[in-house]
């Protein structure tokens, strides 16, 4: 369960000045967090080359900051030019975890992800990973389980529909973030 307390720190959006800074952050996950996040036991070289990568390659990557130290983010890394999907993961480190982090990121994608018209993201995580279930149940009420891996999707309508609490979001908001009856152009 989330604190009621928000911790204190600025949602950033990453760029290639901040590859240090990312990587850093991405090492200091434990090996448990790395398997949610990678899907498997990676070591310290994929952690690198993953954090390098992902400041290079066109990604949006948005870090949680905390006295200039990145101590969550999420990417979110166009897969299909045509439809306008694009992959979310997240990750934060161990002690900052259950504290409305990945909240606070979900809300700084998806407005990423607007502002970049895109129109899907799906999430990916495990089947054991029940904090990260429980976050993308927030924001989309569309949870697949397929073999080993539960598929969320947070899909945006043609309309322009606002989501309460947060601005224009992806239509499909789960029990956190119901869609608010009026229409925006």
């Amino acid at each position: 369960m989330a604190s009621s307390v928000e911790m204190p720190g600025s949602i950033v959006r990453l760029g290639p000045a901040d590859a240090d800074r990312y990587c850093e952050h991405m090492m200091r996950l434990d090996q448990a967090a790395r398997e949610l996040r990678f899907f498997a036991d990676v070591s310290d070289f994929h952690v690198v080359l993953h954090a390098g990568a992902a400041l290079s390659d066109g990604r949006i990557v948005i870090g949680f900051v905390v006295e200039d130290e990145i101590r969550g983010a999420c990417e979110l890394m166009l897969s299909d030019e045509i439809t306008r999907s694009a992959e979310g993961a997240f990750s934060v480190e161990g002690c900052w975890r259950r504290h409305g982090i990945g909240s606070r990121l979900m809300v700084a994608m998806i407005e990423e992800a607007r502002r970049a018209d895109i129109r899907r993201i799906e999430l990916s995580c495990l089947k054991s990973n029940v904090p990260m279930q429980c976050l993308a149940a927030g924001f989309t009420d569309d949870l697949r389980v397929e073999d080993n891996t539960v598929l969320a999707i947070l899909q945006r309508s043609d309309d322009a529909l606002e989501v309460v609490g947060t601005p224009d979001l992806l239509q499909g908001a789960g029990p956190a973030h119901r869609l608010a009856a009026s229409q925006t152009s």
